[in-house]
């Protein structure tokens, strides 16, 4: 059964808010609003979503009104560089959520065992780290998933030690950048309830993951605390 679309886009809302960046268009390296020439491949872009790099995600219905809604308030000339939208930002990340919502649903469906994906449904954490990997790409999603697997299929069925694998994963990925995403990842899910807790103050209403990030990150606490003293 495919992960509830509410709940998949207020996970969305989070890792936009806490591991993707605002708005940038060529256009601001030639007009001056940004200096840095390593931008000078970059495309068009929009919390992690390249308009060009995209492919066909930016031409299903979503994609087409996402990148309308920024070209209707002419942003490529008005904004400036990792603005997040202003009064426009929840239609945006909503519009985000559904453009990234079936690649989500295609890559859990090919890549995870059926047990492993139920697994990762029932846990916010797992959720947000398999979400976050469909903007990794198809290939870095099934070399998670297939660790994920591993882990599943050997016997390990707690999702606070299957945190710990997908974790894992990203810091043995050989890549600097998945890395780096990883070590963000880990303080976000170790403190999982302050995170929600500052997205839902940010976002109110959205509030559907909360009851469910506080029962889980009783768990995690009880977990690290456990593991903490046994290394002691």
């Amino acid at each position: 059964m495919p992960v509830d679309q509410t709940r998949y886009r207020q996970i969305t809302g989070l890792i936009i808010d806490q591991l993707e960046g605002g708005y940038y268009h060529p256009d601001m390296l030639l007009d001056g609003r940004v200096k840095d020439t390593r931008y000078k491949n970059s495309g068009e872009t929009m919390f992690g979503i390249d308009r060009k790099a995209g492919g066909a995600i930016n031409t299903t219905a979503a994609g087409k009104y996402f990148w309308s809604i920024i070209d209707n308030v002419n942003a490529r000339k008005t904004w400036a560089w990792n603005y997040m939208g202003g009064n426009l930002n929840q239609q945006l990340k909503d519009a985000a959520a559904d453009i990234m919502y079936p690649e989500f649903d295609r890559m859990a469906n090919l890549y995870l065992s059926p047990k492993s994906k139920a697994i990762v449904e029932s846990d916010d954490r797992l959720l947000f780290n398999f979400i976050y990997a469909t903007w990794n790409g198809s290939g870095w999603f099934k070399r998670f998933a297939n660790d994920f697997n591993d882990a599943v299929d050997s016997g390990v069925t707690n999702t606070d030690q299957l945190v710990d694998v997908v974790l894992q994963s990203r810091a043995d990925s050989g890549n600097s950048l998945i890395v780096q995403g990883g070590k963000k990842i880990a303080k976000i899910v170790n403190n999982f309830a302050t995170a929600v807790a500052e997205y839902v103050k940010k976002n109110p209403g959205k509030t559907l993951i909360v009851a469910a990030v506080i029962a889980v990150s009783m768990s995690a606490y009880l977990y690290f605390v456990t593991k903490k003293m046994g290394k002691n």
